[in-house]
């Protein structure tokens, strides 16, 4: 049996025993590696965000407070509204009442529209009625220069047959006194006879050229005549019914010149009229409206309570554009700026919000106030939908 070789199973079953222990400390040794990682990367990421970036823990986004106040005195006219409601755009939210506005100025100055609206109407008729006498007055004028104009051309014809005559009696004496003259020298006729008729050719000249004149008086007389002057020895250049005419015109000028000073002052009392009506019921009954949605605060006045030009109604907490107000230590402080992009997360969940820095407000080194921390004051670039104002939440800057 001392030949026998040495049994190999039991080396065979040994090799398995030393594997599984390799095994086993590969797992372990990955397992404390991925620990360690974990560990060095939660450390660095604490790290980075303690140190590296900037963020507020203490953020409250909320409306800008709106005052409600009086325009007027009067009498306050509302439904009760309770803290809470919500109001649109241009929402009626009270009026005011004043039953004792002075309108005394109205009263006049409608009294004095009234009295010029009369003399207006006073004026058009008298501008009517002149116009009325003026046309009349105007055919007369006409018929009288028509007459005239007929007369003038008849005493021409006169004028100018009898200047014909005259020129055939001037032809006769001329040759009586051509034969008077051949017979004195022939001895017939004496020199008396012929000295006769010298001066009837001498009057016979005369008459002629008289009567010459006088056609061309009547002839410049028929041309003033029909540009509407008549001259003559005993009257004026113009007629009675031209005169008549003239007067008639020129007060029609002044009556229309009245009328557009009246029509002017009665305007500009109109649009006095017109803005003091305005003034007088802006005082009477103002209406007051919501400016912006909002959610109302506190109400401050009741209803039928008389108010005073000023006075404080309501404040109300505006949903149209809320702002986020963020405490942030000096650090932090230090590494913001003007238009900085940051991220609003609402406590209890929700949709982040982007925002920006619009404000950075330092703490109070005013003697005797508390040191306030500094604040950053940022704007949604995006508003939220709904009316949602008082939320809590952080911000994170970018």
């Amino acid at each position: 049996m001392d030949n026998l070789p040495p049994a190999k199973p039991a080396r065979a079953r040994a090799e398995p025993a030393r594997v599984a222990p390799r095994l086993g400390d590969s797992l372990g040794r990955l397992a404390r590696i991925g620990f360690a990682v974990l560990v060095v990367g939660a450390t660095l990421f604490f790290l980075h965000d303690r140190f590296f970036t900037v963020q507020a823990q203490k953020a409250l986004m909320a409306g800008q407070v709106l005052t409600l106040r009086a325009p007027i005195e009067g009498r306050l006219d509302m439904h009760p509204h309770l803290p809470g409601a919500w109001f649109g755009q241009g929402d009626s939210f009270a009026s005011i009442v004043n039953e004792r506005v002075d309108t005394q100025r109205l009263d006049e100055l409608r009294a004095t529209l009234e009295g010029m609206e009369a003399e207006v109407a006073a004026l058009v008729s008298r501008m009517e009625a002149t116009r009325v006498l003026l046309a009349a007055a105007t055919g007369t004028a006409d018929s009288f220069r028509q007459t005239r104009l007929d007369q003038l051309r008849a005493r021409i014809a006169e004028g100018e047959a009898l200047l014909g005559a005259a020129q055939a009696r001037l032809r006769e004496a001329e040759a009586a006194a051509s034969r008077g003259e051949r017979l004195l020298r022939q001895g017939i006729i004496s020199l008396a006879a012929v000295q006769g008729l010298r001066r009837d050719l001498a009057v016979a000249r005369d008459e002629a050229a008289a009567t010459t004149e006088r056609v061309a008086s009547l002839r410049a007389e028929e041309e003033g005549a029909r540009r509407g002057i008549f001259a003559a020895d005993n009257a004026s250049d113009r007629s009675v019914s031209q005169q008549n005419m003239d007067r008639l015109s020129l007060a029609l000028v002044e009556l229309e010149t009245q009328l557009a000073e009246r029509r002017a002052r009665r305007d500009a009392t109109r649009r006095q009229l017109d803005a003091e009506t305005a003034r007088v019921g802006r005082l009477a009954n103002a209406p007051i409206e919501t400016p912006e949605p909002a959610l109302l605060a506190r109400l401050l006045v009741q209803p039928g309570e008389t108010v005073r030009p000023g006075q404080d109604l309501a404040r109300l907490i505006s949903c149209a554009a809320p702002l986020i107000t963020a405490e942030l230590d000096e650090r932090g402080f230090r590494q913001t700026h003007l238009g900085q992009q940051a991220e609003f997360r609402p406590l209890g969940g929700g949709p982040a919000l982007r925002a920006e820095v619009i404000q950075r407000v330092a703490p109070s080194f005013t003697p005797g106030e508390a040191r306030a921390l500094p604040q950053v004051i940022l704007r949604p670039v995006t508003p939220p939908e709904g009316c949602e104002t008082g939320r809590l939440g952080a911000v994170h800057f970018r």
